[in-house]
């Protein structure tokens, strides 16, 4: 029983290691972007938390749809960064945007992009051009956050 219970808490410390290691990963892929002094994330879906502040701090909200990315993407032009949330399990930041690739299921043309998906409660770090991190069009939430 002694062995099972140090076993057990080891799993809980491990557990609570690489949530914490998550969470530092997230803020520090976005920490010029969305100040997070006095703000905690949520341990367990972070990308939720980071949704809730960029809808909160930025300049320009906008739901991406395959009818409006080609202005959408014109639109991320005139600001300094650019945040795209799908579906709150896909954080992504534009990387360059004259960096592009054309997609003919978006219609246009989509920039180089960095992400972290967050799949069974593990961050994937990826980077791709915008289509590939977003996936096709479909009913999931793509919302774009645009920051001065």
């Amino acid at each position: 029983m002694k062995k099972f219970i140090i076993i057990l808490s080891m799993v809980y410390s491990l557990s609570s290691q690489a949530q914490n290691t998550k969470i530092a990963v997230l803020k520090e892929f976005i920490s010029d972007i969305i100040n997070f002094e006095g703000k905690t994330l949520n341990e367990d879906q972070p990308i939720i938390s980071i949704n809730s502040m960029a809808r909160e701090t930025a300049a320009e909200v906008i739901i991406i749809t395959r009818e409006n990315i080609n202005l959408a993407l014109i639109e991320a032009k005139t600001f300094k960064h650019c945040l795209i949330i799908s579906n709150h399990h896909t954080l992504i930041r534009i990387l360059n945007i004259e960096d592009c690739s054309p997609s003919n299921l978006w219609g246009t043309s989509m920039p180089l992009s960095r992400a972290y998906i967050q799949k069974n409660g593990t961050l994937h770090k990826k980077k791709d051009h915008l289509n590939n991190l977003i996936g096709r069009p479909d009913s999931q939430v793509r919302t774009m956050y645009l920051f001065n």
